[in-house]
């Protein structure tokens, strides 16, 4: 299957990576992240997506918080970071357990009043799916940047722009890495019950216009994964942002953060 992205194009800065940090869950598993501090009580989470860890969202994240408007935490998902041999045969609440524990622990590390949730690709799909949920209301808003909806939204590009294809049950799913570029530090399969802990429910409009969610959606027109008018037509009107931002594909939308810290503004 031919890969879409260049991924020799795509280098994560080191000088503005922030170090690996761990905590223990009362569920003794060891999960990481990377913290970016601002002169700020507001907090964003932003979740990574598939194949890749927190690393690739720091660029981003050093913006938002260099910019006074946001500390950020960048968590692991399980399965990835320090947790990288941990099991991803998980419970389909497993993921929200795990970022209930993370607030717990920035809450201690940090003073903290108003907590934004935002996420790219299956990160993105994450910050919806709580904010459909009981969890969501922890968050003053919430902001998905190329999310990833399940098939049935038909929100995905054909081939998935031959990054990521799924297993024959339709739904587990492979990271396609060239062998060039693996380092033994990436995810390259997450079993169906991961993605099921994930991904939105199949009523997550009902659910965000019921409780008038405050969330915005941003992907950006050369996006090879997603649908970037297909997401605009699902969420407008319901959002209170669907925008689609010129010149940027499914990777570069989270190097270019100018175009997206209005969407952090409080």
């Amino acid at each position: 299957m031919k890969l879409a992205f260049d991924l020799r194009d795509f280098k994560i800065p080191v000088d503005r990576l922030a170090p690996q940090e761990v905590f223990r869950t009362r569920q003794k598993d060891l999960l990481s992240y990377r913290f970016y501090p601002a002169r700020s009580e507001n907090l964003v989470i932003l979740y990574h997506g598939v194949g890749g860890d927190s690393r690739y969202l720091c660029v981003l994240a050093q913006a938002i918080a260099s910019a006074g408007l946001a500390q950020v935490v960048t968590p692991d998902f399980r399965g990835h970071g320090a947790s990288l041999q941990l099991s991803d045969k998980i419970s389909a609440n497993q993921l929200e357990i795990d970022l209930e524990e993370l607030v717990i622990h920035m809450k201690m590390k940090t003073s903290v009043k108003n907590m934004i949730l935002s996420g790219h690709s299956l990160g993105g799909g994450f910050a919806l799916r709580i904010a459909a949920s009981d969890i969501g209301k922890q968050f003053s808003k919430f902001v998905a940047i190329a999310p990833y909806l399940p098939p049935t939204f038909h929100a995905l590009q054909d081939n998935l722009g031959g990054w990521i294809y799924f297993d024959e049950d339709g739904e587990g799913i492979n990271v396609n890495y060239p062998e060039a570029f693996k380092t033994g530090e990436e995810k390259t399969h997450y079993s169906a019950d991961f993605i099921r802990a994930a991904t939105v429910p199949e009523d997550l409009l009902l659910l965000l216009h019921e409780q008038s969610v405050p969330f915005s959606v941003v992907t950006g027109d050369r996006d090879e994964v997603v649908l970037p008018l297909r997401l605009q037509e699902i969420f407008d009107g319901i959002a209170s942002k669907a925008a689609t931002e010129p010149g940027l594909n499914h990777l570069t939308i989270v190097t270019k953060p100018a175009s997206l810290l209005s969407f952090y503004e409080t």
